[in-house]
């Protein structure tokens, strides 16, 4: 039983700075939209500009969202099994 409260609160601590570091990452991809429009109107590019600048975050933080969800998931279901 002590075993799965560790486990439990491990894996909160770990969904916390997952939770925390996507925040960041979308303060990131807001200040990052923000210039992007500022410099594509600025330098006449395309709306396409914006559109590659979204992808590259996608793919960037991909890995973080990933766990994220896993460390959601797992809570979930450490939850689950605890109470029954």
């Amino acid at each position: 039983m002590s075993a799965s409260h560790d486990e439990i609160s491990r894996l909160e601590a770990a969904y916390r700075r997952a939770k925390f570091t996507i925040i960041c990452h979308a303060i990131f991809l807001g200040t990052a939209c923000f210039v992007g429009v500022i410099v594509r109107r600025a330098a006449g590019l395309p709306p396409i500009f914006l559109f590659t600048v979204l992808v590259v975050a996608l793919v960037l933080f991909g890995g973080d969202i990933m766990k994220l969800f896993y460390c959601r998931n797992e809570l979930k279901r450490l939850r689950g099994n605890l109470s029954s």
